[in-house]
């Protein structure tokens, strides 16, 4: 496996872990029925956030 390969199989990872992130939130749920009711979790949007980050990184990483 290539280094192009294995980092685009990564970016994947972090992408798909990113949008099970995201459903988590009550927020999320909310938006789909057009009310926001709940809170989100700080812990869970510092998750999001890092992972968000690191997506970049690998995005940027790969046009090099």
């Amino acid at each position: 496996m290539s280094a192009s390969d294995a980092a685009k199989q990564e970016l994947a990872l972090k992408l798909s872990q990113l949008e099970e992130f995201k459903k988590k939130l009550p927020s999320y749920k909310d938006r789909q029925c057009g009310v926001i009711k709940h809170n989100d979790s700080v812990e869970l949007w510092e998750k999001i956030e890092e992972l968000e980050a690191e997506i970049e990184d690998l995005k940027h990483k790969e046009d090099k």
